[in-house]
This record gives C-alpha cells, sequence and structure tokens, in this order.
C-alpha cells in the first residue's frame, strides 16, 4: 500500500522547518514563564494596594512647608517626607514674556506621571503655585517639567528642575 504523502508534510520534515519549529516553541514557552513570572508580581502589588487602601492612600498633612523653586538656578530640591505628612507649596519662578499660561507635570525618574496641572497662570509675583501632599510620593527622584503655551495654543518646554524626596 503506497500513500503519496503532502508537499506540505515533507517541507516541515526538512531541518529548517524542524529548527523554526522548536524555536517558535521555545519563544512560546519563554513567553509564558515570563507571564507567569508577572502574574506573581502583579498579585503582590495587588494585596499591597488592598492593604494601603485599608489604611488609606493619602494621610491628612500636619504641617505645611512652602518651598521656592527657581528652576534655572536651583535645579535639584530637596523634599524631606519622614515623619508626619506634610503639605507641600511650591512656588515655581516664571519670569517671562513669552507665556502667560503653563502646564505643570510632576514624572517619576522613569517618565511616569504623578501629578499634572494644566493652563496654570503666575501670580503678582510671576510665581506658578502648586500644593500636593507628601503622602503621594514616594522616596526617589522626580522632574518638575515647565511648559508654556504659545499664542498659538501649543506648548514649549520652559524649564525643568529635579526634586529628591527622602525619608519615607
Amino acid at each position: 500500500m503506497d500513500e503519496e504523502v503532502p508537499t506540505w508534510m515533507e517541507r516541515v520534515r526538512e531541518p529548517k522547518a524542524l529548527a523554526g519549529i522548536a524555536g517558535l516553541i521555545l519563544v512560546l514557552v519563554l513567553a509564558l514563564a515570563w507571564t507567569a513570572w508577572r502574574w506573581g508580581v502583579a498579585e503582590d502589588r495587588y494585596e499591597m494596594m488592598e492593604k494601603k487602601a485599608g489604611e488609606g492612600f493619602l494621610q491628612a498633612p500636619s504641617s505645611t512647608r512652602s518651598v521656592r523653586i527657581d528652576p534655572r538656578q536651583s535645579r535639584i530640591v530637596g523634599i524631606d517626607a519622614g515623619g508626619m505628612p506634610q503639605r507641600v507649596d511650591l512656588m515655581i519662578a516664571a519670569v517671562t514674556s513669552n507665556h502667560e499660561r503653563f502646564r505643570v507635570s510632576l514624572l517619576r525618574d522613569d517618565g511616569t506621571l504623578v501629578l499634572h496641572a494644566d493652563r496654570m497662570v503666575r501670580d503678582s509675583n510671576s510665581d506658578l503655585k502648586l500644593s500636593f501632599n507628601t503622602s503621594l510620593l514616594p522616596n526617589g527622584r522626580f522632574r518638575l517639567r515647565i511648559e508654556g503655551y504659545t499664542r498659538g495654543g501649543d506648548l514649549q518646554p520652559f524649564e525643568e528642575a529635579t526634586l529628591q524626596v527622602m525619608g519615607r
């Protein structure tokens, strides 16, 4: 009894095809292993967030501290978040005649957006005022990016400063 083997089966039996199939299986196994590992990390974070939700995410500030930032001069500003939470009032010097409105973004060092204030207007001292609770920020470096709106409504980079949060 002679049976004819289809051509696609003959191609699968070739060493190139077998190596390709083995490579594909290896990639799939690695992808599944990576997904399983990340699933465990996600479950740990979920448990941590549930615990934190029971305690409360933001704690009431016990005091207020004003911090003056001139992004053109001081590039790193330290904020001590140890002990009781504080309300930090940032006064950002924005002396320019090119912009009337500003966007201020607080980003983690890896670029993740933490806080965003849009279309801010300066006060009579040419300062942008932004307040936040220190229980919002974990330890680490944060970038304070200030962008100005042009007359056409487009954003233009203005200045950038770095905040160093420590003590938590």
